[in-house]
């Protein structure tokens, strides 16, 4: 499947956010913008798709995919690549490396497949957000949010899904989660929480909505 976005028509619409005009503007330029170099959120996951013989679509089966040890090493690399190295030193690509390490062991001499793939991302999505309202524990991203902001730790979140659609639902799931668990508290209280569902929507809509927004770049 093509990684580019189709074109649409762009209509004028008020600021559905309760974030500011520039703060809209400036998170819209990000999440399609450059990121890395040259490269768009998208233009890396479409990079480390082909790198490792996958599409967007799921994976066909050659023969060829890597191990899914060797894959997972390339996560690592490819998520920790957005990552402040003064943060990630500290604990998290320590804490990163462990959940991968983990994550689906016994499948560690397979070749990758669709499955794998779905349920690694979904997994990370666990350990990056919150895993289930039985378990409603999230602090990493407490500590993500409040270290690298609500732009960048969006952004980690962003090329997880852009490797892997299906797991879209699942971020959308994991976010209704903390919105839940916050509900009865006001909005002063979590405004962290405020800018991440606000910044969640923003990426998520630039990229899975209706509208092109590639001319931002």
């Amino acid at each position: 499947m093509c990684c580019c976005p189709v074109s649409r028509s762009i209509h004028p619409v008020s600021n559905p956010t309760l974030l500011h005009e520039q703060e809209v503007a400036q998170a819209v330029q990000h999440y399609v913008g450059k990121v890395q170099g040259k490269h768009s959120y998208r233009d890396l996951a479409c990079t480390f798709l082909a790198q490792t013989g996958l599409a967007q679509t799921g994976l066909a089966q050659t023969g060829d995919e890597p191990l899914f040890r060797h894959f997972k090493d390339d996560l690592y690399e490819y998520i920790t690549a957005s990552v402040d190295r003064e943060y990630g030193q500290r604990t998290f690509y320590n804490q990163l490396h462990a959940h991968l390490k983990t994550s689906l062991s016994h499948s560690n001499d397979q070749r990758l497949n669709d499955f794998l793939l779905v349920r690694t991302c979904s997994q990370l999505l666990n350990f990056l957000v919150v895993e289930s309202p039985q378990s409603p524990q999230h602090f990493v991203f407490l500590d993500l949010i409040t270290n690298l902001g609500a732009t960048l730790t969006t952004g980690l979140l962003l090329k997880i899904v852009l490797l892997c659609r299906k797991v879209k639902p699942y971020l959308e799931r994991r976010l209704s989660i903390l919105f839940n668990h916050y509900e009865a508290h006001s909005r002063e209280a979590v405004q962290w929480l405020v800018l991440a569902l606000e910044h969640a929507n923003i990426a998520l809509s630039t990229h899975f909505g209706a509208i092109d927004l590639s001319f931002v770049r």
